[in-house]
C-alpha cells in the first residue's frame, strides 16, 4: 500500500488528557503504517503521553509566555507538516488554530472533538465551538456527531457545516477491557494497598470512587451538591461503612479547588455516620480497579466505567443527560434520598456485559476507526478548497458561454452592417437612375 504522507508529518498538539489518550493510540497506529508523526503536549496531556511511553512527544509550555507567542512557536515547529490536529477543550486551541492559518498555511488544520456528547456543561462546549469554527475540519471520536446537531449552549447549536465534519468512530474500548481483567485479578491487592496507606482497617467497607471534573459547573455546583447529599444521607442511613475516594481530574490538581473544598467540609463534619473521604494518589486505571462503584457528574470516561463492568452512579445538582443516563445504564441522583436508594441498589444495576450494545451505537464506535482516520488525513478537503475546485470546474463552461455570446454578437454586427450596406447601395442606384 502506498502512503502519500511517507515524507510528511502528521502533527498532533494536545493540552487535555482525554484527547491525548486518543492521540497516543492514533500515533502508534500511524507509525506502524509508515507515517512520520510528531506530538506536542503540555499539562495533563503531556503526563498522559509519558504514561504511554511515547518517545516522539515533545513538551511545550504555556507558562511565562503569551498564548500568541506559544502558538507562533508551535506553528513554526509544525510548519512542514501536511496535517496538524489539535484538541478543542482549551482556550489556547482557539489562538493556535488562528495562528496556524497564517503561519502554517500549507498544512491542513483539523480539530479533534474527543467528547462523546453533543453538549458538555462547564464551558467546554463554548470553547470547543470557537476552536472548531477556526479549524478547516473537525474529526469526531463519536461518529454520530458528524451528522447530528452539536451545541455551544444547551439550546444554542454550533453552526458547523456538515462538510467540515468527519466521524472517526473511536473510543478506548480496549482500555475498559484491560480494567475489567485487572478488577478480577488485582482488586484485592490494590484495595489492601489503599487501606494500608491511609491506616484503615478493612471491615468490608464499600469504596466509592468519585471521578472529579475541572470546570466551574463541577467546582461550584456538582461537588458541593455531592457533599450535601452525603451529609443528609448519613442522617437517613449509617454511611460509616463507606469510603469515598476523590479521583481528581488531572487538570484540577494545579489549583486543588476540589481538594480544598473537601478538606474544609471534612473539618466541619466529624460526627458519626459520615463516610471516610480520601484524596486519591492512584492513577485513574487503579482507581477504577479498586472501585466498588464509580460516581461522577460529567466525564467522557463514563462509558468506560460501564464497559469495564463497574456499577456507576451520576451524582450532581441536576441531571446531565449523557449516554449512560439516556440509556438507563446508571441512575442520576439529585438529592439525598435518591443517593441512599441508588447506593442501596447499586450493586444490582449493572452486569459486566449489560449496556454494551447501547454504548457502541451511541458512541458511533466502529472497528474501522483506523481507516477512517487515515482517510481523513489523506483525503479530507477544506470547504474553501472544495468551493475553489467547483469554481475551476465551472470555468470551461463559462468560457464556452462567453465564446458563444461573442460569436453571436459578431454575427449580429455583421448582419447589421450588411443590411445597412445594401440599403445604401440601393439609394445610390436610385439616385443615378
Amino acid at each position: 500500500m502506498s502512503i502519500s504522507l511517507s515524507t510528511a508529518a502528521v502533527c498532533f498538539i494536545a493540552c487535555h488528557g482525554g484527547p491525548a489518550d486518543h492521540f497516543s493510540t492514533f500515533a502508534e497506529d500511524l507509525i506502524k503504517k509508515g507515517y512520520k508523526v510528531e506530538i506536542y503536549a503540555t499539562g495533563p496531556a503531556l503526563k498522559k503521553f509519558q504514561d504511554r511511553h511515547l518517545e516522539i512527544v515533545k513538551p511545550f509550555s504555556l507558562e511565562n509566555i503569551s498564548e500568541e507567542a506559544a502558538a507562533v512557536e508551535l506553528a513554526q515547529k509544525c510548519g512542514n507538516a501536511k496535517v496538524i490536529v489539535t484538541d478543542v477543550g482549551h482556550v489556547f486551541d482557539v489562538t493556535l488554530q488562528k495562528t496556524l492559518a497564517s503561519h502554517a498555511p500549507k498544512a491542513l488544520r483539523l480539530a479533534y472533538y474527543d467528547n462523546p456528547e453533543p453538549y458538555v456543561p462547564g464551558g467546554y462546549s463554548s470553547v470547543a465551538a470557537k476552536v472548531m469554527m477556526a479549524a478547516q475540519g473537525v474529526l469526531f471520536a463519536n461518529g454520530n456527531l458528524s451528522k447530528t446537531p452539536i451545541y455551544q449552549a444547551p439550546t444554542e447549536e454550533i453552526p458547523l457545516a456538515l462538510e467540515k465534519r468527519m466521524g472517526i468512530g473511536y473510543y478506548p474500548v480496549n482500555q475498559a477491557e484491560k480494567i475489567a481483567k485487572r478488577r478480577a485479578v488485582d482488586q484485592a491487592q490494590i484495595r489492601a494497598q489503599l487501606f494500608a496507606k491511609h491506616s484503615l482497617v478493612d471491615r468490608g467497607q464499600k469504596v466509592l470512587v468519585y471521578a472529579g471534573g475541572n470546570n466551574d459547573e463541577y467546582f461550584s455546583k456538582a461537588l458541593p451538591a455531592f457533599l450535601r447529599f452525603i451529609e443528609e444521607a448519613s442522617q437517613l442511613q449509617d454511611l460509616s461503612n463507606v469510603v469515598v475516594l476523590l479521583q481528581q481530574h488531572p487538570g484540577a490538581k494545579e489549583k486543588n479547588l476540589d481538594v480544598n473544598l473537601v478538606k474544609q467540609w471534612m473539618g466541619q463534619h466529624i460526627q458519626g455516620g459520615i463516610p471516610q473521604i480520601l484524596i486519591s494518589e492512584m492513577s485513574s486505571d487503579e482507581a477504577q480497579v479498586v472501585a466498588d462503584a464509580m460516581l461522577y457528574y460529567q466525564t467522557s470516561m463514563g462509558p468506560q466505567f460501564v464497559l469495564a463492568g463497574i456499577p456507576t452512579m451520576q451524582v450532581g445538582h441536576n441531571t446531565y443527560e449523557d449516554i449512560l443516563v439516556r440509556n438507563r445504564l446508571c441512575p442520576s441522583v439529585t438529592d439525598s434520598v435518591g443517593f441512599v436508594n441508588a447506593f442501596t441498589h447499586l450493586q444490582e444495576r449493572v452486569g459486566v456485559d449489560s449496556g454494551h450494545e447501547a454504548i457502541y451505537q451511541g458512541l458511533g464506535i466502529t472497528s474501522h476507526w483506523a481507516k477512517q482516520l487515515e482517510d481523513a488525513i489523506n483525503h479530507f478537503k477544506p470547504v474553501d478548497e472544495i468551493a475553489h475546485e467547483e469554481e475551476v470546474a465551472r470555468q470551461p463552461a463559462k468560457k464556452e458561454r462567453t465564446s458563444m455570446r461573442s460569436y453571436l454578437l459578431g454575427a449580429s454586427i455583421a448582419l447589421a452592417v450588411g443590411y445597412c450596406a445594401i440599403r445604401l447601395f440601393k439609394r445610390i442606384g436610385a439616385a443615378k437612375a
